[in-house]
């Protein structure tokens, strides 16, 4: 709950402390006085619009903190996504400054409006004069009405099988956006790969291909210098080989007389081996080495072919040979890709069908809960001295363009309340038609026919407005029993509410030395309570009658609290009240023979 409120140098109020009480917390005092102000300082903590206007004079900032204890679990997942650690209380500090630097603490924690925002939708609902009114907006209208229904294990599965859905649908749109895009490039992929898997490619071909190039372009040339050199060295008649063995033969017979010339002959030898060797080798490359005029053009027809596809696909050959791996790869993709398209699509249309089948559970699920609380609401609103309203909850299936149902993890009904306040009216959404103080009520109807909705403290602004005698009593005690499931603050004009408090906080305006004007608020205690309340009924005289009368309506109201509405005497709805939604025509109960 809203434990602490501080309140420092805003509009008129100077220095505030407030501590409340768990149940229900009445504001009364004079219009003027600041109560609304107090309402503002609630709204800047749950998130709304800061404003210099709201600075006091002299001032140059002003302050708001919120205490609430224990945290309420709704906002631990908020405050961890923003990096703020949650505890076992929640403390909000809003600094609004003259010099427009605004500053927003969570736990002592810097955080954003947004972060700010998210957190106050789960702390407190304000319900009046254009406020935080979650009636007046549409999308929330379907999480009172399961609220009200206890849909959530229905709500649950059909998330679960919306996040199923949303999955393969992601990646079968994916695949086939891939395949799409793939096949739109087949028929280049095709050709590209076709182009380079023709060339046959060979690793290192490329250097290999212009050795062969220079060797076909200067075969003449090869063959004669080959030739030339065979003839010297072994054929030609006193070629190098007969000279050499002419004087192998001449220093072995010499070394008969001395030996050391052996050392001349052993290399001389080798050479002439080597030599032999050399000229077998020639003769043989001069004979195999001729002119082809075919091969050098084919050579160089090969050599342009890798030049090109070098040019086209990679600076390298490697990186030719590279391409088209990762070519055929891709059109290996491409039939794959068909074929799980093709299983994807089936399991998309499966898990559609699950998803349908979640949302037509909870559609039905839900026309059975509309139908229940047209009805509570009904006899709610009639006992809260809205006699002739008629509530209608409308439900109606989200469609595509095409037709086809359209969904989402809340399912597939877009719902919205509807309400003709007086007799003879039309009914019309809640949000055009309905005055703050019927807003309230009915917000109060609501609470009261099953505690509708997510947030722990409701906060009701002027709830009395068009309401007076025993019927304020009635609302005083719708209010006395939704706080036992909230904690509620109100505020309010008429004592037959205010004598329902659990704790009254008395709003005063007064001018001090300095002639500056300043709201200040206390809990009141005792005869304070009932002084207060003889004010509120008799004015500024009060009598020892307007006391007695004051302390009467305290004891009655403690009285009806503890035997609750249902044991006081408030006549039955009629029958024309409560509405029968058909496909043709809203009709009442009377005119459908009950049925």
């Amino acid at each position: 709950m809203l434990s602490e409120l501080n309140i420092k140098d805003f509009a008129i109020i100077e220095g505030l402390s407030l501590a409340f009480a768990p149940g229900l917390n009445i504001f009364t005092g004079e219009t003027g006085a600041g109560k609304s102000i107090i309402m503002d300082a609630i709204a800047l903590i749950l998130g709304e619009r800061a404003s210099n206007d709201l600075i006091r004079s002299s001032a140059e900032e002003a302050r708001v903190e919120a205490l609430f204890d224990p945290s309420p679990p709704s906002v631990e997942g908020v405050l961890k996504e923003a990096g703020i650690e949650p505890a076992a209380t929640l403390l909000i500090k809003r600094v609004v400054q003259r010099a427009g630097r605004n500053r927003i603490y969570i736990n002592g924690s810097l955080a954003t409006l947004v972060t700010l925002t998210e957190v106050g939708r789960r702390l407190i609902d304000i319900y009046g004069q254009s406020e935080h009114q979650s009636l007046t907006r549409p999308e929330e209208h379907v999480e009172m009405l399961d609220s009200f229904g206890g849909l959530k294990a229905l709500r649950s599965h059909m998330a679960e099988s919306h996040r199923e859905f949303l999955g393969l649908k992601k990646e079968f749109d994916s695949l086939a956006a891939e395949a799409k895009s793939l096949k739109d490039r087949k028929d280049l992929l095709e050709f590209q790969l076709k182009e380079i898997s023709s060339a046959a490619l060979k690793p290192g071909e490329d250097e290999a291909l212009n050795k062969e190039i220079e060797r076909l372009k200067h075969a003449e040339r090869l063959k004669g210098a080959s030739l030339n050199a065979e003839r010297e060295i072994y054929s030609d008649d006193g070629s190098m080989i007969e000279r050499l063995g002419s004087i192998i033969k001449s220093l072995k017979d010499a070394a008969a007389f001395d030996e050391r010339l052996k050392k001349a002959v052993e290399p001389l030898e080798s050479s002439l081996i080597g030599m032999e060797d050399a000229g077998a080798f020639l003769r043989d490359y001069s004979d195999a080495i001729e002119a082809d005029p075919d091969a050098l053009e084919a050579a160089l027809g090969r050599a342009d072919l890798i030049g090109k596809l070098k040019k086209k696909y990679g600076p390298s050959l490697e990186e030719v040979i590279k391409k088209g791996e990762a070519l055929s790869d891709e059109l290996k993709l491409a039939t794959g890709s068909d074929e799980r398209s093709k299983a994807l699509e089936g399991l998309v249309a499966e898990a559609r069908e699950k998803a349908l089948s979640a949302a037509k559970a909870l559609t039905e699920a839900r026309a059975n809960a509309a139908k229940e609380l047209e009805e509570r609401i009904g006899e709610e609103l009639f006992t809260l001295g809205m006699k002739d309203a008629v509530f209608q909850v409308s439900m109606d299936m989200e469609k595509n363009p095409d037709g086809t149902v359209r969904f989402n993890e809340k399912g597939a009904d877009r719902v919205n309340f509807f309400i003709a306040p007086n007799k003879g009216e039309g009914l019309k959404p809640l949000s055009r038609i309905a005055s703050g103080g019927e807003l309230s009520r009915i917000m109060l109807a609501l609470k009261s026919a099953a505690s509708v909705g997510k947030v722990p403290a409701l906060v009701f602004d002027e709830i009395d407005t068009g309401v007076g005698g025993a019927m304020a009593q009635v609302v005083g005690l719708k209010l006395k029993e939704v706080s036992k499931a909230h904690q509620v603050l109100c505020i309010t004009h008429l004592p037959q509410i205010a004598a329902f408090a659990d704790a009254h906080f008395g709003v005063s305006k007064e001018t001090t030395k300095e002639g500056r004007t300043v709201s200040t608020v206390r809990e009141l205690k005792g005869d304070e309570t009932i002084e207060q309340i003889s004010v509120m009924l008799g004015g500024l005289k009060v009598t020892e009658t307007t006391r007695m009368h004051a302390m009467e309506l305290m004891d009655a109201a403690r009285t009806m609290s503890q035997k609750g509405l249902k044991a006081a005497k408030t006549p039955a709805p009629p029958a024309t009240v409560t509405k029968v939604r058909t496909k043709e025509k809203t009709i009442s109960k009377a005119e459908s023979g009950g049925k």
